[in-house]
């Protein structure tokens, strides 16, 4: 049975009437003096040219798309004027478009020129009919290849130029639906260097039509890591800033956490650095203003040293990501999890109340280390796993594509019924994979099984996309990497404070993701058949009818209980049927939507400010001397630094194993 809303105390039929009590991980209160309109407003909306933040105003400039040797000297600290063509949303869930970015400070140059806001990898979901995907790890790129958009099809293009390559390319051709580059010393060394992607209707993917390759000039290549070091420092002397640099990072921005795990040393005043955690106050009170649920993650980092960054985050009343906090820690193992969650619960979670959803993959320390943090263990919180990790895991083992597409379904249905089905049609596939998959809890792993406290959220994509977006950082040294988090935090918040602003002007009472999905189920709903059976229940049920007069169902709707037996309302976003009863008992099917949906929430997120921070030669001297744990291995000699990241099955593609499957149907 599936439920929408939120509020367990819903008064009944004499009261329909958001809850003003509302409260999220931490309490919650929106402005006393909004009173946002009833539920409408425009379903299309069109992004300005212009965006103005307190004065400042920022222009959309159409194309600087040019990756230039001189940008790549800007690295070495001359200018910071790169071009920056991302837009910065792209790697946000579920959303749109924003204007170009609004930046009130100083950005990272190596960063900004070399590593674009929008993430170079493709992933394959076990649903997709396309599987010819650009791998950052690999950096090869290929006649056939697909992207989500045009601004994905740039930014691998240019980590193959600038991590890969190593070469200059130019713009020849530019157009909402084309896009060329070539080498731009063709006309004088005649290399034949080229790429040309174009939009496909009918997959809504941008494709590279054409492309030769590889460069055969030997203009101009480039020492990314010799640039790195000279901007940055190394490892070692960076970890002797860290200290100094946090210091005077909580010095601007007072509430801001960070907190040590470091080793004594035989030197007085020396420790050595074990494990570090970070996070930025605006982002740990705008969580209080967000669903219960938590995504973490750990990624490598591609530096000398086997480091582990680990991070956390959440989804805002837009559905977009909010990181909380960040990590590095020597590997990932119990001992580092276990450090990492405790310190997630001490900021994030201090009171017995809160009630949080953990979504991880199923990596055995993160799994050990929840029985000791009481914060994520029920009844205070439930750990959940991302299903696509499942999936994976699921297809390492039986390497199935029929079957892996079924353990996606399975896992991502609402309804328990239907679920039933999809199970028993594995079993009569495989009896081994039918019980390998009840070997796994359902509560973990299926959204029918979830009790809503995953909000519909299958997977751990919010942060691996974070991961994905500091790619670059992660080969930088360890203040370049806070310090990126801190600016990438910084935009994320002048961004969204703006399109919020928008939402309010266009008389919103939702954040677009929730506004959408209700408008587009109250087109749905008219066209449901309701008879009423009870009304202190407020209990219906609903016929649901096809154009075709086929596929007609019939759903029950309790409205005082908040369930429909459909489970569509995995979201807390009310079903059609929910919303066409509530016509029927004179309801405004809208109070049902959960208030960490609504503009309130989605401005309160994001009030919170950050201080500018100066250059180094303002840092504050500290009482400890901080050094590089020489137990951490050393990832390998001389010479440049190659991925350690093992491509594993979510990487590969899988249109190839599902045309094999359904040939072998024929």
């Amino acid at each position: 049975m599936g439920r929408f809303g939120i509020n367990d105390d819903y008064p009944g039929p004499s009261s329909y009437a958001s809850p003003s009590d509302y409260a999220g991980p931490s309490s919650f209160a929106g402005p006393s003096d909004y009173a946002g309109p009833s539920f409408a407003g425009p379903s299309d909306y069109a992004e300005p040219d212009e965006v103005e933040v307190e004065g400042l105003t920022t222009n959309n400039p159409e194309n600087n798309d040019e990756v230039s040797i001189e940008v790549m000297i800007d690295v070495l600290g001359n200018t910071a004027s790169g071009p920056r063509n991302q837009r910065q949303d792209h790697f946000d869930l579920n959303m749109p478009v924003s204007c170009e970015p609004t930046n009130l400070y100083s950005v990272i140059p190596f960063f900004e020129a070399m590593h674009p806001e929008v993430p170079a990898d493709s992933i394959d979901i076990p649903t997709g009919a396309w599987g010819n995907f650009y791998d950052s790890n690999t950096g090869e790129l290929a006649r056939g290849m697909v992207f989500k958009s045009k601004d994905h099809l740039k930014a691998s293009v240019q980590d193959f130029s600038v991590r890969f390559a190593r070469r200059e390319y130019r713009v020849v051709e530019s157009k909402p639906k084309l896009w060329k580059v070539a080498c731009k010393y063709d006309q004088q060394t005649g290399c034949s260097w080229m790429l040309r992607g174009i939009f496909q209707p009918n997959m809504g993917l941008f494709k590279i039509t054409k492309y030769a390759g590889p460069h055969t000039c030997l203009m101009n290549e480039i020492s990314v890591e010799h640039a790195r070091e000279q901007v940055y420092g190394t490892w070692e002397s960076s970890v002797k800033k860290l200290p100094r640099f946090m210091a005077f990072l909580q010095k601007l921005n007072p509430g801001t956490v960070v907190e040590w795990l470091n080793l004594d040393t035989d030197r007085p005043g020396v420790q050595m650095l074990h494990y570090v955690f970070w996070a930025f106050r605006p982002c740990i009170e705008g969580f209080r203003c967000c669903r219960n649920v938590i995504s973490v993650d750990g990624t490598h980092l591609y530096t000398k040293y086997k480091h582990k960054l680990l991070v956390a985050v959440t989804l805002d009343a837009n559905q977009q990501v909010l990181p909380l906090a960040f990590a590095l820690v020597d590997e990932e193992s119990l001992a580092s999890w276990r450090w990492f969650l405790q310190m997630l619960a001490k900021h994030l979670l201090p009171n017995d109340d809160d009630r949080v959803c953990l979504i991880s993959d199923r990596h055995s320390g993160l799994i050990s280390a929840i029985n000791y943090v009481p914060a994520f263990k029920f009844p205070r919180g439930v750990h959940r796993f991302c299903l696509r990790h499942v999936c994976s895991n699921f297809n390492k083992k039986f390497n199935n594509i029929r079957l892996k597409d079924l353990c996606w379904r399975a896992g991502a249905e609402v309804n328990a019924r239907k679920f039933e089905r999809i199970m028993t049609e594995i079993r009569e596939l495989n009896e081994e994979a039918y019980n390998w998959l009840g070997m796994i809890d359902k509560t973990q792993w299926t959204l029918s099984h979830d009790s809503g406290w995953r909000t519909g959220i299958l997977t751990t994509n919010m942060s691996e996309c974070v991961n994905g977006v500091l790619k670059g950082a992660r080969r930088l040294p360890i203040v370049a990497i806070v310090q990126i988090t801190f600016h990438r935090s910084v935009r994320y918040f002048l961004e969204r404070t703006t399109r919020c602003h928008r939402m309010l002007n266009a008389n919103q009472e939702w954040a677009d993701f929730a506004f959408r999905i209700f408008e587009a189920r109250q087109a749905e709903a008219v066209h449901h058949i309701v008879q009423k059976f009870d009304y202190n229940q407020q209990s219906a049920s609903v016929l649901t009818l096809s154009l075709t007069g086929q596929g007609s169902h019939t759903y029950v709707v309790k409205l005082k209980h908040k369930t429909c037996s459909c489970g569509k309302g995995t979201h807390g976003i009310p079903c059609s049927h929910a919303i066409q009863v509530s016509r029927h008992f004179g309801v405004n099917a809208s109070n049902f939507i959960p208030q960490y949906y609504s503009i309130r929430a989605y401005r309160k997120t994001y009030q919170g400010r950050f201080e500018p921070l100066y250059g180094e030669e303002y840092w504050d001297p500290v009482d400890i001397e901080l050094v590089h744990n020489p137990a951490v291995r050393v990832r390998r000699g001389p010479g440049r630094y190659v991925s350690t990241r093992i491509p594993n099955e979510m990487d590969r593609p899988q249109a190839r194993a599902r045309q094999q499957y359904q040939s072998r149907q024929v």
